[in-house]
């Protein structure tokens, strides 16, 4: 069996948009052709894609979020191709807004990569709150931008579901009792906004210990033992560590990094970058080591 790249390419507009008729016109189709593209990727797999209602894109299904993740990097390597064999060289300027913790993955060696393919590309990368971002976003201030929500909240195309945890440094040790000094970014952050819900929700007595915008400034002050903070999990790396329930701490949720469209002048190359960093953050969270619990 071979998937229809055309095929492939409206599928992932729709799952992008949640919309046939934006997919249409994305793709140049009819909307017909784009809903006979959906039916036949359906057909061939032997199950659904897209869960409906009175016509309108409501989620992806469970196939369909797996057909996704496949689709972005199977349109990668076909246009890749395409472009190492064309003069149609990848031209434009794309402002980009990032959550602050970005700078603690692999970010910029993402960017490099991508533009060691694309030279002709330009970026202008600001980091934000997650709050700030969305908002932002949706004002049309970035072309494109990646934040955080709360799972479910469906701000935006879910690119990685992350696990939250209590991160502190290797010598911080709090006792049962006392208020807990909490390392945080500036408000309008997921994880603060979290971390103190979860934290009210128990009970536990708290206080601001740190706060800074600066992803490197709060692993520093948490491995000074300045307190305690909240993070992904994949972000938690030595000497770093999760510290275990208990200390009447409570379970943390999982949050989604999603990313949205804002501006559209340029959309080859914003489409481009969306996909490309999509891809390298799931496979950078497939890949990334358990970090070892205290």
């Amino acid at each position: 069996m071979n998937f229809d790249i055309d095929c492939l390419r409206s599928f992932l507009v729709v799952a992008d948009t949640m919309s046939f008729s934006r997919a249409a016109e994305s793709v140049g189709r009819s909307q017909s052709t784009v809903s006979q593209q959906i039916a036949k990727l359906e057909t061939q797999i032997g199950k659904g894609l897209l869960s409906r209602r009175k016509g309108r894109v409501i989620e992806l299904t469970s196939e369909g979020g797996k057909l996704v993740q496949y689709a972005r990097r199977i349109l990668q390597l076909n246009d890749e191709a395409y472009a190492s064999m064309s003069d149609d060289v990848l031209t434009g300027f794309v402002r980009l807004g990032v959550p602050l913790d970005f700078f603690g993955r692999d970010f910029t060696s993402w960017l490099a990569r991508f533009k060691n393919r694309h030279p002709m590309v330009g970026l202008e990368v600001e980091a934000n709150q997650s709050e700030n971002l969305q908002k932002r976003s949706a004002r049309g201030e970035f072309d494109l931008a990646f934040f955080k929500q709360e799972t479910g909240a469906k701000l935006g195309t879910v690119a990685l579901r992350e696990q939250l945890v209590w991160v502190s440094g290797p010598n911080y040790s709090p006792e049962a009792g006392e208020s807990m000094p909490l390392i945080l970014f500036p408000e309008g952050c997921a994880y603060r906004r979290v971390a103190v819900a979860a934290l009210k929700d128990h009970k536990r007595p708290w206080h601001l210990s740190f706060v800074s915008p600066s992803f490197e400034c709060l692993k520093s002050a948490a491995v000074e033992g300045m307190g305690i903070t909240v993070l992904a999990r994949a972000l938690v790396a030595p000497p770093l560590r999760i510290v275990r329930h208990g200390l009447r701490l409570p379970q943390l949720p999982t949050v989604e990094l999603v990313y949205s469209y804002g501006r559209r002048s340029n959309a080859r190359v914003v489409s481009e970058l969306a996909h490309y960093l999509a891809d390298s953050l799931t496979t950078a969270g497939s890949t990334q080591a358990a970090p070892v619990a205290s």
